[in-house]
C-alpha cells in the first residue's frame, strides 16, 4: 500500500526590524554638518553616515516590524544577487547594522508569515552572528538559561547573555525541549520532524543567543564537554544566584530596575492574628550611662556568640535591645536603614521561656514599642528554636529566637527589579544594629545563615508568598561562671562591661 502523500513544509524566513524602544530620524542640519542619520536606543543615539540610501530605506522599514531585507535589497541574506563581488550597497548596510547589533532585532518566519523566535538585544553589549552548524554538532541548553511563559509564549533568558529569545510556536518550544539533554542537530531535526536545514538555521540562532552551548569533544573524541562547565568564574554560581544578581543592578539586560513614582496601598499588611494574650508594653530605655562603650570599642569587639545554656534575657534588656536596634524614636525614624524609609522587616520573637517572658511566639510592634503574644501551637515553637539551635550549632535551644519577615510588596511598590537584593541588604543593615546594641550590653548575638521558610509561616500565621522569611537572629544573656570553674561553655569572652549593663535585681 503507498503511503499517503505528505505536504511539503514551508521554509523559514530571516527577518530584522528595531527594538519597539528605538527610532531613526535625521541628524542635525546646520553649515558644514555632515549628512547623518540617528538611531535614537535605550543606550544613547547612534550616529550613521547617510552613506547609500538603501541604508535609511532599510532603517525605516525596520522601525515599522520584522522585514525581510532581501525585499529591499535583494540577495542580501544569503550574499547573493544579481551581480557577483562586493556591492557598496550591501557593504554599506551590513555596517550600518554591525553598528546597531544591540537594538537589531532577529525573527525566524514561516513562509505564510507564522512567526517561530525571535531573539530580541537586552544589553548595549548585544552581538548576534548566527551560523549554521553541522548536522552532527552536538548542543546542550545551558545549565543557566531559564524557560518561562511570556504575553506572546515562551520566553528562554540566560543571565550569561545579552538576549531573550521569544518562542512563538510549539515546534519552537519543542526544539529547545530537545536540548534538555545533549542532542546533534540531526537527531532534533528527525525527533520533530523538521527538515535539516531548518533545523541548523534555528539552532544557529538559539547558540547564537547564548541558550544552547556547542559540546566540545574530550581528548580521544571518547565523550563531550561543555564549556560554561569548565569555566572556573561560573563553578561557585547557581543558576538562580547568577540570575538573582544579573538582573539586580543595571548594565547587562533590559528590565525595569530603579524608584518608580508608584503609589501602592499597603494590600499585603495585616494586624497581627490569634493573640494569646495581652499586649505586652516594653521598657523604653533611658539615656545612655556613664561608663558605656564607644562606637570603636563596640565594633572591635563585635563577633557572633553562640552560647550554649545562656540565660534568658530581661524584659528590660529585651526592651533595650529592640529600641535600639529597631525602635521608632520620637523623630520617627529608626536606628537602621532601609531603601525610601519602606521599612517592610517586622519582627517576631520566639522565646524558649524561663524568665520574664512565657514561652511562646511574639510580634514586635516598633511604633508602639510592643510585644503582642501570639497563639502558636506548641509543637512549632519548638520547631523554632529546635531549627535555630541546630543552625548556630548550639547542643540547646538559644533562649530566643528573632525572626525577620519582610511584607515584600512595601519595597517592590516603589523599587522595580531591585527589591528583593534591596531587602536583603537591609536584613544585614539590620543584623548589624542588633550585633552592635547585643555587644555594647554584654550579650551573646549570632545571626543564622537561613531558616525554614514553612515553618515560620505557619508559626506566625502568614503567607509565605506576602510575607516571607528573610533573617534569623539568635540572642541569650551570657551566664555567669560558677566560683572557682569555667561555668557553661561560651564560645568567646564576656564583655568586661557585661555586668555594668545588667540592670540589677535581675538575679543573673
Amino acid at each position: 500500500m503507498k503511503p499517503p502523500s505528505v505536504p511539503p513544509q514551508p521554509g523559514l524566513m530571516q527577518l530584522w526590524s528595531l527594538r519597539e524602544d528605538s527610532g531613526l530620524r535625521p541628524g542635525p542640519e546646520g553649515p558644514g554638518s555632515p549628512d547623518t542619520w540617528l538611531v535614537g536606543t535605550p543606550w544613547g543615539d547612534v550616529r550613521l553616515p547617510a552613506g547609500a540610501p538603501v541604508v535609511a530605506r532599510a532603517l525605516e522599514r525596520m522601525t515599522y516590524g520584522p522585514v525581510s531585507l532581501d525585499n529591499v535589497l535583494p540577495g542580501f541574506t544569503d550574499g547573493t544577487g544579481p551581480e557577483d563581488g562586493d556591492r557598496p550597497q550591501h557593504a554599506a548596510l551590513r555596517d550600518a547594522l554591525a553598528a546597531l547589533q544591540h537594538v537589531v532585532v532577529r525573527t525566524l518566519t514561516l513562509t505564510d508569515g507564522t512567526r517561530q523566535m525571535t531573539v530580541v538585544p537586552t544589553a548595549r553589549r548585544s552581538r548576534f552572528t548566527p551560523g549554521r552548524p553541522g548536522a552532527d554538532t552536538v548542543h546542550r541548553l545551558s545549565r543557566f538559561a531559564v524557560l518561562r511563559t511570556g504575553p506572546e509564549g515562551g520566553v528562554v533568558e540566560s543571565p550569561l547573555s545579552a538576549h531573550r529569545v521569544l518562542l512563538h510556536t510549539p515546534q519552537a518550544g519543542g526544539l529547545v525541549g530537545c536540548h534538555m539533554r545533549p542532542t546533534a542537530v540531526r537527531e532534533a531535526a528527525r525527533l520533530l520532524g523538521r527538515p535539516l536545514e531548518e533545523t541548523r538555521l534555528v539552532v544557529g540562532y538559539l547558540a547564537a543567543a547564548g541558550m544552547l552551548v556547542p559540546g566540545i569533544p574530550r581528548p580521544g573524541g571518547t565523550s563531550l564537554v561543555f564549556a560554561e562547565d569548565r569555566e572556573a568564574p561560573l563553578a561557585h554560581w547557581s543558576p538562580y544566584e547568577l540570575m538573582l544578581h544579573q538582573r539586580s543592578r543595571p548594565g547587562s539586560h533590559d528590565e525595569p530596575v530603579g524608584r518608580t513614582e508608584v503609589r501602592a496601598v499597603d494590600r499585603g499588611a495585616r494586624g497581627v492574628r490569634d493573640v494569646r494574650g495581652d499586649v505586652i508594653a516594653l521598657p523604653v530605655p533611658g539615656p545612655a550611662r556613664e561608663g558605656e562603650p564607644g562606637l570603636s570599642e563596640v565594633l572591635a569587639a563585635r563577633c557572633s556568640l553562640r552560647v550554649d545554656g545562656g540565660c534568658p534575657p530581661s524584659l528590660e534588656e529585651l526592651g533595650e535591645l529592640l529600641h535600639r536596634s529597631a525602635g521608632v524614636g520620637p523623630s520617627g525614624r529608626r536606628p537602621y536603614p532601609s531603601a525610601g524609609s519602606r521599612y517592610p522587616l517586622e519582627l517576631y520573637l520566639t522565646i524558649a521561656g524561663g524568665g520574664d517572658l512565657k514561652r511562646g511566639v511574639y510580634h514586635y510592634a516598633p511604633h508602639g514599642h510592643l510585644l503582642t503574644p501570639l497563639d502558636t501551637a506548641p509543637d512549632l515553637v519548638d520547631d523554632l528554636l529546635g531549627e535555630a539551635g541546630t543552625n548556630a550549632g548550639l547542643s540547646h535551644e538559644p533562649p530566643v529566637l528573632i525572626s525577620m519577615t519582610a511584607r515584600f510588596h512595601r519595597m517592590a511598590a516603589f523599587y522595580r527589579g531591585t527589591a528583593y537584593t534591596a531587602l536583603l541588604k537591609e536584613v544585614g543593615a539590620l543584623q548589624q544594629t542588633l550585633y552592635l546594641v547585643a555587644t555594647a550590653m554584654g550579650l551573646g548575638a549570632c545571626a543564622l545563615a537561613f531558616g525554614d521558610t514553612e515553618t515560620a509561616a505557619r508559626a506566625f500565621g502568614l503567607d509565605w508568598r506576602a510575607e516571607p522569611g528573610v533573617g534569623e537572629f539568635v540572642l541569650s544573656a551570657l551566664p555567669e561562671p560558677a566560683a572557682g570553674g569555667a561555668g557553661d561553655e561560651v564560645r568567646a569572652s564576656p564583655r568586661p562591661w557585661r555586668s555594668a549593663r545588667r540592670p540589677s535585681g535581675s538575679g543573673r
